[in-house]
Protein backbone atom coordinates (compact mmCIF):
# COMPACT_ATOMS: atom_id res chain seq x y z
CA UNK A 1 0.00 0.00 0.00
CA UNK A 2 1.44 3.40 -0.92
CA UNK A 3 1.20 6.42 1.09
CA UNK A 4 -0.47 8.66 -1.84
CA UNK A 5 -3.33 9.22 0.50
CA UNK A 6 -1.56 8.32 3.70
CA UNK A 7 -2.47 11.60 5.46
CA UNK A 8 -6.19 11.44 4.49
CA UNK A 9 -7.75 10.79 7.70
CA UNK A 10 -11.80 10.97 8.70
CA UNK A 11 -12.33 11.18 12.54
CA UNK A 12 -15.63 9.11 12.33
CA UNK A 13 -16.87 7.49 15.42
CA UNK A 14 -19.22 4.59 13.58
CA UNK A 15 -19.83 1.52 15.49
CA UNK A 16 -17.64 -1.42 14.86
CA UNK A 17 -13.79 -1.58 13.41
CA UNK A 18 -13.68 0.16 10.38
CA UNK A 19 -11.60 -0.69 7.25
CA UNK A 20 -7.75 0.99 7.08
CA UNK A 21 -9.71 1.84 3.27
CA UNK A 22 -11.20 4.14 5.02
CA UNK A 23 -7.88 6.22 5.69
CA UNK A 24 -5.83 5.06 3.13
CA UNK A 25 -7.83 4.04 0.26
CA UNK A 26 -7.28 1.19 -1.80
CA UNK A 27 -3.76 1.92 -4.04
CA UNK A 28 -4.78 0.93 -8.04
CA UNK A 29 -3.22 -0.74 -10.28
CA UNK A 30 0.19 1.45 -10.96
CA UNK A 31 2.44 -0.76 -13.32
CA UNK A 32 1.66 -3.11 -15.77
CA UNK A 33 -0.69 -6.92 -15.35
CA UNK A 34 3.03 -8.63 -16.01
CA UNK A 35 3.85 -6.80 -12.82
CA UNK A 36 0.81 -7.10 -10.80
CA UNK A 37 1.01 -11.07 -11.60
CA UNK A 38 4.84 -10.78 -10.03
CA UNK A 39 4.01 -9.69 -6.06
CA UNK A 40 2.98 -5.83 -7.79
CA UNK A 41 6.78 -5.48 -8.74
CA UNK A 42 6.42 -1.76 -10.21
CA UNK A 43 9.41 -0.30 -9.63
CA UNK A 44 11.04 -4.06 -11.70
CA UNK A 45 8.58 -3.44 -14.25
CA UNK A 46 10.26 -2.20 -17.59
CA UNK A 47 6.49 -1.13 -18.99
CA UNK A 48 5.15 2.70 -19.59
CA UNK A 49 2.55 2.53 -17.32
CA UNK A 50 5.93 1.77 -14.37
CA UNK A 51 7.39 5.28 -16.08
CA UNK A 52 4.60 7.15 -14.98
CA UNK A 53 5.59 6.11 -11.25
CA UNK A 54 9.25 5.63 -11.99
CA UNK A 55 10.27 8.00 -14.29
CA UNK A 56 13.84 5.99 -15.45
CA UNK A 57 11.36 2.64 -16.42
CA UNK A 58 11.00 4.28 -19.82
CA UNK A 59 14.71 3.86 -20.41
CA UNK A 60 14.35 0.27 -20.67
CA UNK A 61 11.88 0.26 -23.55
CA UNK A 62 12.53 -0.76 -27.25
CA UNK A 63 12.83 2.16 -29.68
CA UNK A 64 10.01 4.04 -30.81
CA UNK A 65 6.52 4.43 -29.21
CA UNK A 66 4.96 2.22 -26.55
CA UNK A 67 1.19 2.03 -24.89
CA UNK A 68 -0.12 0.00 -22.23
CA UNK A 69 -3.22 0.28 -20.91
CA UNK A 70 -4.66 -1.86 -17.40
CA UNK A 71 -7.52 -2.23 -15.02
CA UNK A 72 -8.79 -4.76 -12.71
CA UNK A 73 -11.94 -5.92 -10.81
CA UNK A 74 -12.04 -7.00 -7.08
CA UNK A 75 -14.04 -9.48 -5.01
CA UNK A 76 -14.29 -7.79 -1.18
CA UNK A 77 -15.79 -10.45 1.46
CA UNK A 78 -15.74 -9.17 5.19
CA UNK A 79 -16.84 -11.17 8.26
CA UNK A 80 -17.02 -9.55 11.36
CA UNK A 81 -18.08 -11.29 14.48
CA UNK A 82 -17.72 -10.67 18.45
CA UNK A 83 -16.91 -12.80 21.24
CA UNK A 84 -19.91 -13.86 23.80
CA UNK A 85 -19.35 -14.39 27.58
CA UNK A 86 -20.79 -16.17 30.21
CA UNK A 87 -21.62 -14.47 34.18
CA UNK A 88 -18.09 -15.30 34.70
CA UNK A 89 -16.49 -13.80 31.99
CA UNK A 90 -15.63 -16.93 30.41
CA UNK A 91 -15.74 -17.20 26.22
CA UNK A 92 -18.59 -19.49 25.33
CA UNK A 93 -18.29 -18.61 21.60
CA UNK A 94 -18.71 -16.08 18.39
CA UNK A 95 -21.86 -13.88 17.24
CA UNK A 96 -21.68 -12.57 13.87
CA UNK A 97 -21.34 -9.21 13.45
CA UNK A 98 -21.87 -8.52 9.85
CA UNK A 99 -21.31 -10.17 6.51
CA UNK A 100 -20.50 -8.54 3.49
CA UNK A 101 -19.43 -9.70 0.01
CA UNK A 102 -18.70 -6.85 -2.29
CA UNK A 103 -17.47 -6.71 -6.31
CA UNK A 104 -16.05 -3.89 -7.38
CA UNK A 105 -13.45 -2.37 -10.28
CA UNK A 106 -10.40 -1.27 -9.17
CA UNK A 107 -9.42 1.35 -11.85
CA UNK A 108 -5.91 1.11 -13.63
CA UNK A 109 -3.64 3.36 -15.76
CA UNK A 110 -2.98 4.14 -19.59
CA UNK A 111 0.20 5.67 -20.74
CA UNK A 112 2.56 6.17 -23.61
CA UNK A 113 5.88 6.51 -24.22
CA UNK A 114 8.54 7.61 -26.95
CA UNK A 115 12.14 6.75 -27.09
CA UNK A 116 14.54 7.76 -29.43
CA UNK A 117 18.22 7.09 -29.33
CA UNK A 118 19.24 7.59 -25.72
CA UNK A 119 16.03 10.09 -24.79
CA UNK A 120 12.36 8.75 -23.36
CA UNK A 121 9.68 10.39 -22.52
CA UNK A 122 6.32 9.15 -20.67
CA UNK A 123 2.93 10.57 -20.13
CA UNK A 124 0.23 9.08 -18.69
CA UNK A 125 -2.58 8.29 -15.92
CA UNK A 126 -2.53 6.27 -13.31
CA UNK A 127 -5.52 5.54 -10.43
CA UNK A 128 -3.02 6.91 -7.32
CA UNK A 129 -5.86 5.39 -5.12
CA UNK A 130 -9.46 3.97 -5.00
CA UNK A 131 -11.68 4.48 -2.28
CA UNK A 132 -14.15 1.96 -2.39
CA UNK A 133 -16.26 -0.29 0.11
CA UNK A 134 -19.72 -1.25 1.24
CA UNK A 135 -20.83 -2.59 4.44
CA UNK A 136 -24.11 -3.28 6.24
CA UNK A 137 -25.52 -5.00 9.21
CA UNK A 138 -28.77 -5.25 10.71
CA UNK A 139 -28.44 -3.51 14.23
CA UNK A 140 -30.19 -5.78 17.32
CA UNK A 141 -30.98 -5.48 20.93
CA UNK A 142 -29.97 -7.56 23.94
CA UNK A 143 -32.58 -9.87 23.00
CA UNK A 144 -31.64 -9.96 19.53
CA UNK A 145 -34.64 -7.96 17.74
CA UNK A 146 -33.62 -5.92 15.12
CA UNK A 147 -34.09 -2.28 16.23
CA UNK A 148 -31.87 -0.66 12.94
CA UNK A 149 -29.84 -1.18 9.52
CA UNK A 150 -26.82 0.01 9.94
CA UNK A 151 -25.36 1.02 6.07
CA UNK A 152 -21.75 2.85 5.14
CA UNK A 153 -20.87 3.51 1.21
CA UNK A 154 -17.49 5.09 0.46
CA UNK A 155 -16.43 5.39 -3.06
CA UNK A 156 -13.92 8.07 -5.04
CA UNK A 157 -10.89 7.95 -6.11
CA UNK A 158 -7.26 9.80 -6.69
CA UNK A 159 -6.30 10.64 -10.56
CA UNK A 160 -2.59 10.86 -10.95
CA UNK A 161 -2.11 12.80 -14.66
CA UNK A 162 2.11 12.51 -14.43
CA UNK A 163 5.01 13.61 -17.18
CA UNK A 164 8.68 11.80 -17.22
CA UNK A 165 11.71 12.24 -19.55
CA UNK A 166 14.61 9.37 -18.74
CA UNK A 167 17.71 9.92 -20.70
CA UNK A 168 20.81 6.96 -20.50
CA UNK A 169 24.66 7.82 -19.92
CA UNK A 170 27.66 6.05 -21.01
CA UNK A 171 25.03 2.46 -22.11
CA UNK A 172 25.38 1.94 -18.10
CA UNK A 173 23.47 4.22 -16.45
CA UNK A 174 19.99 5.98 -16.83
CA UNK A 175 18.17 8.87 -15.34
CA UNK A 176 14.85 10.20 -14.93
CA UNK A 177 12.88 12.92 -13.68
CA UNK A 178 9.00 13.65 -13.58
CA UNK A 179 6.15 15.09 -11.94
CA UNK A 180 2.26 14.75 -11.29
CA UNK A 181 -0.98 16.38 -10.51
CA UNK A 182 -2.75 14.45 -8.30
CA UNK A 183 -6.88 15.25 -7.83
CA UNK A 184 -10.31 13.13 -6.43
CA UNK A 185 -12.72 13.49 -4.48
CA UNK A 186 -13.87 10.58 -1.95
CA UNK A 187 -17.81 10.28 -0.67
CA UNK A 188 -19.03 8.47 2.54
CA UNK A 189 -22.55 7.75 3.13
CA UNK A 190 -23.28 6.45 6.59
CA UNK A 191 -26.88 6.18 7.37
CA UNK A 192 -28.85 4.25 10.22
CA UNK A 193 -32.45 3.42 9.98
CA UNK A 194 -34.50 2.71 13.11
CA UNK A 195 -37.87 0.75 13.18
CA UNK A 196 -38.60 2.57 15.29
CA UNK A 197 -40.93 5.36 13.57
CA UNK A 198 -40.79 7.84 16.51
CA UNK A 199 -36.88 7.31 16.93
CA UNK A 200 -34.51 9.70 14.62
CA UNK A 201 -32.31 8.22 11.77
CA UNK A 202 -28.94 8.90 11.39
CA UNK A 203 -27.88 9.76 8.42
CA UNK A 204 -23.96 10.96 7.74
CA UNK A 205 -22.67 12.69 4.37
CA UNK A 206 -18.79 13.61 3.46
CA UNK A 207 -17.39 14.67 0.58
CA UNK A 208 -13.68 15.00 0.15
CA UNK A 209 -11.62 16.92 -2.24
CA UNK A 210 -8.32 16.42 -2.42
CA UNK A 211 -5.13 17.71 -4.49
CA UNK A 212 -1.83 17.98 -4.48
CA UNK A 213 1.63 16.99 -6.73
CA UNK A 214 4.53 14.26 -6.62
CA UNK A 215 7.83 15.32 -7.90
CA UNK A 216 9.72 12.10 -8.45
CA UNK A 217 13.49 11.42 -9.71
CA UNK A 218 15.32 7.83 -10.03
CA UNK A 219 18.21 6.44 -11.51
CA UNK A 220 19.19 3.46 -12.79
CA UNK A 221 22.46 0.50 -13.49
CA UNK A 222 22.23 -1.66 -16.12
CA UNK A 223 24.82 -4.57 -15.86
CA UNK A 224 23.95 -6.91 -18.16
CA UNK A 225 21.79 -10.06 -16.80
CA UNK A 226 21.23 -7.41 -13.45
CA UNK A 227 19.10 -4.36 -13.77
CA UNK A 228 19.10 -2.01 -10.29
CA UNK A 229 17.19 1.01 -10.16
CA UNK A 230 16.28 2.97 -7.18
CA UNK A 231 14.43 6.57 -6.98
CA UNK A 232 12.50 8.83 -4.26
CA UNK A 233 8.70 10.42 -4.56
CA UNK A 234 8.05 13.73 -2.96
CA UNK A 235 4.46 14.94 -2.11
CA UNK A 236 3.74 18.45 -2.89
CA UNK A 237 1.60 21.37 -1.48
CA UNK A 238 -1.63 18.03 -1.12
CA UNK A 239 -4.44 19.68 0.58
CA UNK A 240 -8.43 18.21 1.34
CA UNK A 241 -11.19 19.99 1.15
CA UNK A 242 -14.14 18.75 3.94
CA UNK A 243 -17.70 20.81 3.94
CA UNK A 244 -15.78 23.81 2.46
CA UNK A 245 -12.92 23.72 5.51
CA UNK A 246 -9.56 23.30 3.90
CA UNK A 247 -7.08 21.35 5.70
CA UNK A 248 -3.06 21.20 4.72
CA UNK A 249 -1.59 17.62 4.40
CA UNK A 250 2.34 17.22 5.37
CA UNK A 251 3.13 13.88 3.26
CA UNK A 252 6.57 12.57 3.95
CA UNK A 253 9.04 11.31 1.48
CA UNK A 254 8.90 7.78 0.01
CA UNK A 255 12.29 5.81 -1.14
CA UNK A 256 11.47 2.75 -3.33
CA UNK A 257 13.97 0.41 -5.38
CA UNK A 258 13.81 -2.17 -7.90
CA UNK A 259 15.91 -5.19 -9.30
CA UNK A 260 15.69 -7.38 -12.83
CA UNK A 261 17.99 -10.72 -13.23
CA UNK A 262 17.93 -12.45 -16.48
CA UNK A 263 20.00 -15.95 -15.85
CA UNK A 264 19.65 -16.84 -19.55
CA UNK A 265 18.53 -20.04 -19.25
CA UNK A 266 15.82 -21.72 -21.92
CA UNK A 267 12.86 -20.43 -19.88
CA UNK A 268 14.02 -16.89 -20.79
CA UNK A 269 13.44 -16.27 -17.31
CA UNK A 270 13.23 -13.05 -15.55
CA UNK A 271 13.42 -12.63 -11.53
CA UNK A 272 12.13 -9.03 -9.92
CA UNK A 273 11.70 -7.32 -6.50
CA UNK A 274 11.22 -4.13 -5.19
CA UNK A 275 11.27 -2.47 -2.05
CA UNK A 276 9.95 1.33 -0.66
CA UNK A 277 9.96 3.04 2.67
CA UNK A 278 8.25 6.14 3.79
CA UNK A 279 8.16 8.18 7.17
CA UNK A 280 4.69 7.77 7.44
CA UNK A 281 5.28 8.23 11.34
CA UNK A 282 5.43 12.03 10.43
CA UNK A 283 2.44 12.47 8.35
CA UNK A 284 0.65 15.94 9.99
CA UNK A 285 -2.40 17.44 9.71
CA UNK A 286 -3.46 20.98 10.14
CA UNK A 287 0.09 20.54 11.91
CA UNK A 288 -0.96 17.79 13.99
CA UNK A 289 0.63 14.88 14.30
CA UNK A 290 -1.27 12.18 12.51
CA UNK A 291 -0.36 9.05 15.18
CA UNK A 292 1.30 6.75 12.32
CA UNK A 293 4.13 4.88 12.14
CA UNK A 294 6.72 4.44 9.67
CA UNK A 295 5.58 1.74 6.98
CA UNK A 296 7.61 0.02 3.86
CA UNK A 297 6.97 -3.38 2.00
CA UNK A 298 8.19 -5.23 -0.71
CA UNK A 299 7.68 -7.41 -3.68
CA UNK A 300 9.21 -10.18 -5.67
CA UNK A 301 8.05 -12.88 -8.52
CA UNK A 302 9.45 -14.81 -11.36
CA UNK A 303 8.10 -15.51 -14.84
CA UNK A 304 8.88 -18.03 -17.40
CA UNK A 305 8.19 -17.70 -20.77
CA UNK A 306 6.51 -21.46 -22.29
CA UNK A 307 5.88 -22.79 -25.50
CA UNK A 308 3.75 -20.87 -28.09
CA UNK A 309 5.03 -17.58 -26.50
CA UNK A 310 3.49 -17.67 -23.52
CA UNK A 311 4.54 -16.61 -19.81
CA UNK A 312 3.51 -18.08 -16.85
CA UNK A 313 4.17 -15.74 -13.72
CA UNK A 314 4.05 -15.92 -9.72
CA UNK A 315 4.93 -13.64 -6.96
CA UNK A 316 4.38 -12.73 -3.43
CA UNK A 317 3.89 -8.76 -1.66
CA UNK A 318 4.19 -7.22 1.50
CA UNK A 319 3.31 -4.35 2.63
CA UNK A 320 3.29 -2.91 6.31
CA UNK A 321 0.60 -0.86 7.39
CA UNK A 322 0.93 2.93 8.89
CA UNK A 323 -1.65 2.18 11.54
CA UNK A 324 -1.06 -0.56 13.28
CA UNK A 325 1.07 -3.69 12.81
CA UNK A 326 -2.49 -6.42 13.06
CA UNK A 327 -3.42 -4.78 9.60
CA UNK A 328 -0.05 -5.40 7.24
CA UNK A 329 -1.07 -7.55 4.34
CA UNK A 330 0.14 -10.58 2.78
CA UNK A 331 -0.63 -10.48 -1.45
CA UNK A 332 -0.21 -14.02 -3.18
CA UNK A 333 -0.12 -13.29 -7.26
CA UNK A 334 -0.19 -15.30 -10.46
CA UNK A 335 -0.79 -14.19 -13.97
CA UNK A 336 -0.04 -15.15 -17.49
CA UNK A 337 1.07 -13.32 -20.51
CA UNK A 338 0.63 -13.79 -24.38
CA UNK A 339 3.13 -12.38 -27.11
CA UNK A 340 0.85 -11.82 -30.40
CA UNK A 341 3.53 -10.15 -32.99
CA UNK A 342 3.84 -6.44 -31.29
CA UNK A 343 0.44 -6.69 -29.27
CA UNK A 344 0.87 -8.30 -25.71
CA UNK A 345 -1.48 -9.54 -23.43
CA UNK A 346 -1.69 -9.58 -19.58
CA UNK A 347 -3.58 -11.34 -16.85
CA UNK A 348 -3.12 -11.75 -13.56
CA UNK A 349 -4.95 -12.79 -10.38
CA UNK A 350 -4.21 -11.87 -6.40
CA UNK A 351 -5.38 -12.88 -3.46
CA UNK A 352 -4.87 -11.31 -0.09
CA UNK A 353 -6.16 -12.22 3.33
CA UNK A 354 -6.11 -10.25 6.51
CA UNK A 355 -7.68 -10.65 10.34
CA UNK A 356 -7.71 -8.49 12.69
CA UNK A 357 -8.95 -8.06 16.61
CA UNK A 358 -10.45 -4.23 16.96
CA UNK A 359 -8.46 -3.79 19.93
CA UNK A 360 -4.88 -4.53 18.28
CA UNK A 361 -5.81 -1.19 15.87
CA UNK A 362 -6.19 1.52 18.53
CA UNK A 363 -5.57 3.69 15.75
CA UNK A 364 -8.14 3.27 13.74
CA UNK A 365 -10.91 6.02 14.60
CA UNK A 366 -13.77 3.46 15.69
CA UNK A 367 -11.67 1.91 18.16
CA UNK A 368 -13.23 1.08 21.63
CA UNK A 369 -11.17 -0.20 24.53
CA UNK A 370 -12.10 -3.34 25.31
CA UNK A 371 -14.07 -4.00 22.24
CA UNK A 372 -13.77 -8.16 21.28
CA UNK A 373 -14.60 -6.96 17.54
CA UNK A 374 -12.52 -9.28 14.95
CA UNK A 375 -12.55 -8.81 11.52
CA UNK A 376 -11.56 -10.57 8.72
CA UNK A 377 -11.69 -10.33 5.63
CA UNK A 378 -10.05 -11.09 1.59
CA UNK A 379 -9.38 -9.50 -1.84
CA UNK A 380 -9.68 -11.67 -4.92
CA UNK A 381 -8.43 -9.54 -7.61
CA UNK A 382 -8.32 -9.81 -11.33
CA UNK A 383 -6.31 -7.41 -13.24
CA UNK A 384 -6.14 -7.33 -16.87
CA UNK A 385 -3.35 -5.30 -19.40
CA UNK A 386 -2.78 -4.44 -22.75
CA UNK A 387 0.76 -3.25 -24.33
CA UNK A 388 2.03 -2.67 -27.40
CA UNK A 389 5.02 -1.26 -29.26
CA UNK A 390 5.20 0.51 -32.35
Amino acid sequence: MGITAGGLIILLALSGGLPEVLWLGDQGVSGSAAAAGMGNTVYADGSPLAAVQNPVAAALLPEGFSAGITGALALDIEKRTRRVYDSFGGVVGESEHSFNQNFHPLPGAAALSWKQGNLAVSAGWRAASSFGYAYSRVMNDGDYVKVAEETLDISGMLSDFGLSAAWTQWEMFSFGAGGSFVTGTRSLDHRIDYVDPTASDLENEVETDISGMMARGSALIDLGRVTFCAGIEQPLSWKCEVDTVEIDLTLPMTVRAGLRYLPGNRLMSLFVADFWWSGTSSVEIDDLDAAMRNSWGFGAGVENTLPGNTIGRAGFEYDSSPIAGALDRMKFTTGLGWIIDDLVVDAAISFSPVRWDQYQADGLPSFTSGDSLVVESSRTAFTLGVSRTF
